[in-house]
């Protein structure tokens, strides 16, 4: 696998996790949508900032199940 194989991997499992997580904050009727242009507050924007507090617990429960 060539330097370039690897880093096309990489960005196609982030792609595909970003949109998992979307769909998984549309699930719970937050409304989210990717960034663009490599924003420096994250590849997430969330559209009610009062959904914030929800979407870190959300976010929480993602990292403890998969980062066992």
């Amino acid at each position: 696998m060539t330097d370039e194989d690897k880093m096309i991997y990489k960005l196609t499992v982030h792609k595909k996790f970003i949109g998992w997580v979307i769909e998984k904050l549309k699930e719970e009727g937050i409304a989210a949508k990717r960034t663009t242009g490599n924003d420096p507050n994250g590849d997430i924007l969330i559209i009610n900032p009062e959904d914030a507090p929800l979407v870190k617990e959300i976010v929480r429960k993602i990292q403890n199940k998969y980062n066992k």
